[in-house]
């Protein structure tokens, strides 16, 4: 069975230690660990793989050490401000993968050739409802009308958190630029009707037709 040490919140043990100390720190961290082996012992992942990989790896650890937090009386807030510090963690190295394609040649051209086959594969349909209105030389623009982020954060009673995930796209989509902007107007966790997703082509690259 999958630990969390095994996912995107790897750091998660040490950083319960410094911040609460090494006694309530280790039990902090043993209650999010029981929390989520309790997730995953539940878990539908819909008979997909790609499913099962974003609730393993990013959805349930964030979700575990939010339930444990608010379980050990840590008021919401406080509780969503340590899940960010974690999982901004988690964003930022993903930041720098994304840097490595926004400080290429033709990075933008580069990017819109592989987007839509990316969303197929990593965003199926039985987690996602994606609608495209731009794939062009200028700017890619899709709407998410159903993501499986807000669906289980509302399953588990806590619909706040997922805007803890929407921020981690802000952060990790960074690492495009300078070659490429990624702008957005709300998402269906800040009460938006849809997650929005553009990206702008920057600088003076040509782009192929």
């Amino acid at each position: 069975m999958m630990k969390l040490s095994e996912t995107t919140l790897s750091f998660l043990e040490m950083d319960c230690i410094q911040q609460f100390g090494k006694e309530k720190g280790k039990l902090m961290f043993e209650q999010a660990e029981k929390i989520y082996q309790e997730f995953l012992d539940n878990a539908d992942y819909l008979n997909n793989a790609v499913i099962q990989n974003h609730l393993q790896l990013k959805l349930f650890p964030a979700l575990a050490y939010y339930k444990a937090l608010r379980g050990k009386g840590i008021n919401q807030n406080e509780a969503l401000e340590y899940v960010k510090n974690e999982t901004h963690k988690a964003a930022n190295v993903q930041k720098k993968e994304m840097k490595k394609l926004g400080n290429m040649p033709f990075a933008y051209t580069i990017y819109r050739l592989g987007v839509k086959k990316h969303i197929r594969k990593n965003f199926p349909d039985s987690g996602w409802k994606t609608e495209w209105v731009k794939c062009n030389g200028k700017e890619m623009h899709f709407n998410l009308h159903k993501c499986i982020y807000w669906e289980l954060t509302k399953k588990y009673h806590c619909p706040e958190l997922c805007c803890v995930y929407c921020e981690n796209d802000d952060i990790s989509f960074s690492g495009l630029l300078p070659k490429i902007r990624f702008e957005r107007t709300g998402t269906l966790g800040t009460g938006f009707p849809y997650c929005d997703f553009h990206f702008f082509k920057q600088g003076k690259d040509n782009e192929f037709k």
